[in-house]
Formats: C-alpha cells, structure tokens, sequence
C-alpha cells in the first residue's frame, strides 16, 4: 500500500445513525422499514416489545409489549407496563417503557414451562 492508493470510502447508508437504548441489557433486532426503523426486543422474561422509529431526527417513536412466549411475538395488552399501542412517545419515555417491560416478572407459561423442566430426568 503505498500514499497513492485509494483510500475505503463507506456507502453514506452505512453512516445513518440508528436508534439505540443504552440503559437495556438487551440489544434489538433490527428491520428497516420505508421510512424508518422496526426494533423488536425479546426479553428474557418472556415479554419484548415493538418500536417503530421514524428516520426524522425529531420524529416520535411508537411502542407496544409483545408477548415473546409464542413462535412469533404477539401484541401484549394486558401488562402494567402499557394495554394498549402508544404512539407519539420521546425516546426517553420510550427508553423507560422498554425498561419497565425488561423488568416485568417472568411470563406465566414461561414460569409454567421453566417448573416443567424442574421436574425433567436428564
């Protein structure tokens, strides 16, 4: 390699910044949509949660809990945390829900499949 030699230039889509939540001990994954983000967490007390973060900087984020006990996560409504979609949300409001869903005692069928194995021979 020598001065002359080009130097690695990154596609400018590769430089979008992206949504992140610091203060979670879980990392999202990660699914671009049309005009924004999708952030699917999975939680390992068998919740998660939905965001959906526009590619407006000022933009306001969408979240829902989903229940992460099934094949494919489904909407959850009937948790403390939030029974319903909420739209319209800041990223620290949303960075708190998604740490009050992380949080939330362990799902009932994963607390009923978690004594099943208890009770396994291996």
């Amino acid at each position: 390699m020598t001065l002359h030699d080009p130097v690695l230039s990154l596609h400018a889509a590769l430089l979008t910044p992206t949504t992140s939540f610091p203060a979670l001990l879980h990392e999202p994954e990660r699914h671009t949509l049309p005009d924004g983000e999708l952030l699917v967490f999975r939680f390992s007390n068998g919740y998660g949660a939905a965001v959906t973060c526009p590619a407006r900087p000022d933009a306001r984020l969408d979240f829902c809990v989903l229940d992460c006990t099934l094949p494919v996560p489904q909407p959850c409504f009937d948790t403390p945390v939030s029974g319903q979609f909420l739209s319209g949300l800041t990223h620290a409001g949303t960075q708190g829900l998604l740490m009050l869903t992380e949080r939330l005692p362990v799902h009932p069928r994963r607390a009923a499949a978690n004594a099943a194995l208890l009770h396994e021979e291996f």
